[in-house]
């Protein structure tokens, strides 16, 4: 039998004796400090200073939360400013080794990119500084993991970023996607519109076209059927594409595809033509609305089915984000942006690298000690 355990969590103090010399001519020599170490009589070793900061970078634990887990896990009082100072090295050592602008470029260069936003709260005081009155944390992402056969590693690349706003110039200031030119997979947002015309394509996301049919349908099953038949037509489709790509095929059969474009224009002609006037409350009726969006927006809900590299939803950049709204549960506020950008770059460094087979406790260690993962230089 093999019982697979941990050590006794204790601290193991190693004293060293730093030899000092002084030369002949008055010049005194220090040995230099082991590997780890730092400034003072007393330090915290690279294990410990991993263990925090990742405990400390998760979305589900605080800074007091993780200095409280390390004093009990190790027996001795882990101060909150401890803690604080190993996030500020970490993203230090990442920035100095120019980590985030080694991840733009390699998004720039990937075929398809997943974007998507959540907002992210700030304290009063921080939300009242000039150009911060809506701070929203903002994903760019490849999506492997979605379009893939196979159990193996993604290798996707998550970057996070923060602004104080949910503008066009706050998404163009992060320096990624005004000059992408791949395919985009994302919601209806307005602040991406101006890209469409330099990509490859977009795909819009399925899961919020899905909703919003379900959405119209539950107003009235009898006259808005359309959207039922529309909705299953997209659903089949997804099926049908997922099955191809587990079979290892690349495409559709020509005359499947078509059949599934035919049924999706002629629901959704239903759709405008059951409710071109039909009377609501508030202008037109949402199915009208929808439907008329469903024709405008057709070629970017139909990528997937031609491109099995573009995955159908948005799902991969929504689920990477998730763990700032858990974050904002768990820690109420952050309370200045910039804590919350250094956040942002630490997640993505953690992230990346991660999805590369890199366990996040190395990952920190590397970075401390000035040799940090990197992305992939693209092909």
């Amino acid at each position: 039998m093999q019982v697979f355990d941990l050590p006794t969590f204790s601290l193991l103090v190693t004293e060293y004796l730093m030899m000092r010399r002084t030369c002949t001519c008055g010049h005194a020599t220090t040995a230099d400090l082991p590997a780890g170490g730092r400034g003072g009589p007393t330090c915290y070793g690279p294990n410990v200073t991993a263990a925090a900061t990742l405990l400390a970078s998760t979305d589900v634990i605080g800074i007091e939360r993780a200095a409280d887990l390390m004093s009990a896990l190790l027996g001795v009082t882990v101060s909150t400013g401890f803690v604080s100072s190993c996030l500020v090295r970490l993203d230090t050592a990442l920035t100095t080794a120019g980590f985030e602008d080694a991840l733009k470029d390699a998004l720039r260069a990937a075929d398809v990119l997943g974007t998507d936003e959540t907002p992210a709260p700030l304290t009063d005081q921080a939300t009242a500084a000039e150009g911060c009155h809506n701070p929203h944390v903002y994903t760019v992402r490849t999506m492997h993991a979605y379009t893939r056969a196979g159990d193996g590693p993604s290798r996707d690349l998550i970057w996070y970023g923060a602004a104080g706003d949910r503008t066009k110039a706050s998404i163009s200031g992060f320096g990624i996607l005004d000059t992408y030119r791949g395919v985009l997979v994302r919601d209806d947002y307005g602040g991406y519109l101006s890209y469409d015309d330099d990509l490859a394509g977009v795909q819009q996301c399925l899961a919020h076209a899905l909703r919003y049919l379900d959405d119209v349908h539950a107003i009235d099953p009898t006259t808005q059927a359309w959207a039922r038949q529309v909705a299953e037509t997209l659903r089949e489709a997804i099926g049908a594409v997922n099955t191809a790509r587990a079979d290892g095929r690349t495409g559709l059969h020509p005359r499947l595809l078509a059949r599934l474009r035919r049924d999706y224009a002629r629901g959704v002609a239903v759709g405008i033509s059951a409710n071109t006037s039909r009377r609501w409350h508030k202008g037109n009726h949402p199915g009208l609305q929808l439907a008329k969006r469903l024709r405008r927006k057709a070629d970017q809900l139909w990528i997937f089915a031609t491109r099995f590299d573009v995955p159908a939803t948005n799902n991969g950049s929504e689920s990477a984000i998730r763990g700032y709204k858990l974050a904002a549960k768990v820690s109420g506020c952050w309370r200045t942006l910039a804590t919350l950008q250094r956040h942002c770059r630490i997640r993505s460094y953690l992230a990346s690298s991660r999805n590369h087979g890199h366990r996040s406790l190395d990952a920190i260690k590397d970075a401390l000690t000035s040799t940090p993962w990197m992305p992939p230089a693209a092909a």
